[in-house]
């Protein structure tokens, strides 16, 4: 492997000439620069990034901390992590904790080596949050609502987009509303929250039979709608779904057991993935600015590592949109 050394030898230079025309060091004659560029080029030099960064003492990557990388939200949600770092000179590194238990999670987090985090996990509990604070790691959390020295939070608003869509379905004439929960975390409790208030605002009972825990998946959702149908239980006039992926799985069983959406059954999503206008019918859902999430939480957390404000952290709280499609209909 070529080495910094053998591109000094070619060039007829010392090693710290070298080093100051890879980091761009403005003292170095344009001749000399160019003997060394030659070299470089000749013998096919790559500099090693990670002997850099330690010579500098600056990390320069970020870390994106994620519960999963399935499905389209976690997918929009790297890219648009990933493009702002880009943008802005920085490494990212992506961690999936899967299972992992609160201790498992911090250690990934602190052991690292990551001059930021972002964080997306609901496993990991408030004592761990406390104890990574004191380490001082810049942190932008997207899960929870959070804000302290060198730590913030980005969230979508939960709470407003849900209570859109159960007031838009309400407003068509939907009075007995199912709910399809995802998995128990932040989104999820905040949306059924949301579901509940609303009922309640207008006078509408909750019917437990008509309430189903999809877990944020397709498949799941398609299987439990199935059951559901096995029961023999009356359908409601519509389901609103914790995301899009198990309003989907709703809406293909609904359909392969002979119920037409939205003539006999409308169906609520939360999120606006990609395919959601792709779907026959078209998913009318809650857009969560997913892609907005990303980049405000990088800019953030740039934020913070370089101190500007001090590295005061701040709850930053992102104002979802209703889509209007196929799905829903009004009900006479």
């Amino acid at each position: 492997m070529v080495t910094i050394k053998d591109v000094a030898k070619e060039a007829g230079v010392a090693i710290s000439t070298v080093s100051n025309v890879l980091n761009q060091v403005d003292i170095v004659s344009e001749e000399t620069r160019q003997k060394v560029l030659d070299a470089v080029e000749k013998l096919k030099y790559v500099p090693n990034m990670n002997a850099k960064l330690l010579k500098s003492n600056k990390k320069n990557t970020i870390g994106l901390f994620l519960p999963s990388i399935q499905g389209d939200y976690y997918r929009m949600l790297m890219q648009s992590v990933h493009l702002q770092c880009k943008l802005k000179g920085y490494l990212l590194n992506i961690y999936v904790s899967n299972e992992n238990t609160s201790e498992e999670i911090y250690s990934m987090i602190t052991s690292s080596g990551v001059e930021g985090a972002i964080v997306l996990n609901e496993r990991l509990h408030n004592e761990y949050i406390d104890r990574i604070a004191r380490n001082r790691l810049p942190i932008v959390f997207i899960d929870r609502e959070y804000a302290g020295d060198r730590m913030s939070s980005v969230i979508i608003d939960n709470m407003l987009g849900a209570t859109m869509a159960m007031e838009f379905l309400i407003k068509q004439g939907h009075r007995r509303i199912g709910y399809v929960h995802g998995i128990y975390n932040f989104d999820d409790d905040a949306r059924y929250l949301a579901y509940d208030n609303v009922l309640k605002k207008y006078g509408i009972p909750m019917d437990d039979n008509i309430i189903l825990r999809g877990y944020f998946e397709e498949a799941v959702a398609y299987s439990e709608m199935r059951v559901l149908l096995l029961k023999g239980i009356e359908m409601p006039d519509a389901f609103f779904c914790a995301n899009d992926e198990m309003a989907w799985g709703c809406i293909r069983a609904l359909t392969d057991a002979g119920i037409n959406i939205p003539d006999q059954v409308s169906v609520m999503g939360f999120d606006d993935i990609m395919l959601s206008e792709y779907y026959n019918p078209a998913l009318t859902t809650i857009h969560s600015p997913v892609t907005e999430l990303g980049n405000v939480s990088t800019t953030e957390l740039i934020r913070l590592i370089n101190q500007e404000g001090r590295g005061q952290g701040k709850e930053i709280r992102l104002t979802p949109t209703l889509t209007v499609r196929d799905t829903c209909k009004v009900r006479l």
